[in-house]
């Protein structure tokens, strides 16, 4: 672990970022505007659309290569995206030419996972139609790390064209919050809560049941999902049910995988752009986006 890594480790152990950020959670403001086209730098050309109830913006340089990242925000499925995700989508676009698309999707209270899944599905569908050179490539973080499994299952399901490959980061895959491994996660995780995330977690599912693999993907199925990459870290609270994705994915047919276990890393450790594990990451997630190689 850098030491810039257990600094951060250390600060937020001993800050009130818990607290804030269930506040957050529980209470998500609509006003955030962190990702949209204003706040760019200006050598990058941005397109928004509002559409299907969502919105998607889509950020890349005036000649970008054919690879397109559809990055699903975190955020507990209530929150929208920060500025962190913004930094991320300028990295992958200054650092190596691709054309990234922020999907916006819809969020808890106001939708459930029926507007959000259909939102997914329409957004995959109709950029698809807009960029039909374009090679595909599903990104998520936290909640939109769920997002992008959920997505990859249906469109199995549904038998449609399936992206490049996967990346995830920190994913939330189990919204029932049930593995009695949590308990000891969530005595490491210096900002994620059982309690706060089993709320939200049957918000989110509306009418279905908390375990229904539209809600939860990690009940359903694995095979034929295409290249994936996950990363997580160990001091997370979601740790545990990343185990538990990972022997998903050791067991699935037709989804070759890397997994990348981050000594010490918090959850969405990511969006810290200037740790070294983060620079690390990016360099590898560039790398797989561009050779399509785990």
């Amino acid at each position: 672990m850098s030491l810039r890594g257990k600094w951060l480790l250390f600060k937020t152990q001993h800050s009130q970022l818990k607290q804030q950020i269930q506040q957050a959670f529980l209470q998500p403001s609509r006003q955030n505007r962190a990702v949209i086209p204003e706040k760019f730098a200006t050598s990058i050309v941005t397109r928004e659309r509002q559409i299907f109830g969502g919105r998607l913006l889509t950020a890349a340089t005036g000649a970008p290569l054919p690879q397109h990242v559809l990055l699903f925000h975190g955020g507990a499925y209530t929150m929208q995206g920060i500025d962190s995700h913004r930094e991320l989508m300028e990295t992958l676009i200054q650092q190596a030419n691709l054309r990234v698309t922020y999907v916006d999707y819809p969020l808890v209270p106001e939708a459930t996972v029926d507007e959000t899944v259909v939102f997914a599905m329409n957004a995959y569908d109709y950029l698809r139609t807009q960029y039909p050179d374009d090679q595909f490539f599903l990104m998520g973080d936290s909640a939109g790390g769920g997002l992008a499994l959920t997505l990859l299952q249906q469109l199995v399901n549904h038998q449609e064209p399936m992206p490049a490959g996967t990346i995830l980061v920190s994913p939330w895959t189990d919204l029932s919050m049930m593995n009695p491994d949590l308990t000891l996660a969530a005595k490491r995780d210096p900002y994620l809560t059982l309690a706060t995330l089993k709320k939200i977690g049957f918000d989110y599912a509306g009418d279905h049941p908390v375990t229904d693999p539209v809600v939860s993907p990690i009940y359903g199925n694995f095979d034929n999902l295409g290249p994936v990459l996950l990363y997580y870290g160990t001091n997370e609270l979601l740790a545990a049910d990343d185990e538990r994705l990972l022997q998903k994915l050791q067991a699935a047919s037709g989804t070759p995988f890397q997994a990348h276990q981050m000594p010490s890393m918090l959850h969405d450790y990511i969006l810290w752009r200037k740790l070294p594990e983060t620079k690390q990451t990016l360099a590898e997630i560039k790398q797989f986006i561009l050779t399509g190689e785990l």
